[in-house]
């Protein structure tokens, strides 16, 4: 119920133009995209892997289908938020590092299901590849 209030409270301040995005807790979003179209997003996440070194450090939050995949070589298991583009033929990641003890798979919404993510955006390196995500991330999604 008190996330409830606080939604409700926030985004009435954000319509009179009183304060600052923020997420669940206080945290300034520096790139929004968690109300843009599929489009505007798909364009963003495209230039973020162009030009990662222009968001280090940068707050996101965006909404799209959560996606994991498990490695088996790295013995690892990677989250992201998946955004299809215009035509759905073409879907782009950001992949998410969720803040806290999680349980996997007990924790974490299925498959598809649409969440809002919302973390600093950082680079890290595996096998000589640079990646990029969202670390020290809220996770948020419409529980059953």
């Amino acid at each position: 119920m008190r996330k409830i209030l606080v939604c409700v409270t926030l985004s009435l301040l954000l319509a009179l133009g009183l304060a600052g995005p923020v997420f669940a807790e206080e945290r300034a979003i520096d790139i929004d995209l968690a109300n843009a179209s599929d489009t505007v997003v798909y364009a963003q996440l495209v230039n973020m892997m162009v030009s990662p070194q222009e968001y280090l450090g940068k707050i996101v939050r965006l909404t799209g289908w959560f996606e994991y995949f498990e490695d088996p070589i790295q013995d690892a298991v990677y989250f992201s938020a998946m955004i299809p583009d215009a035509t759905a033929c073409c879907m782009q990641g950001m992949e998410f590092v969720w803040a806290g003890e999680h349980d996997w798979p007990l924790d974490y919404p299925e498959a598809g299901t649409e969440i809002t993510v919302c973390g600093r955006f950082e680079l890290y390196e595996e096998d000589g590849y640079e990646y990029m995500h969202l670390t020290d991330a809220e996770l948020d999604w419409e529980k059953d």
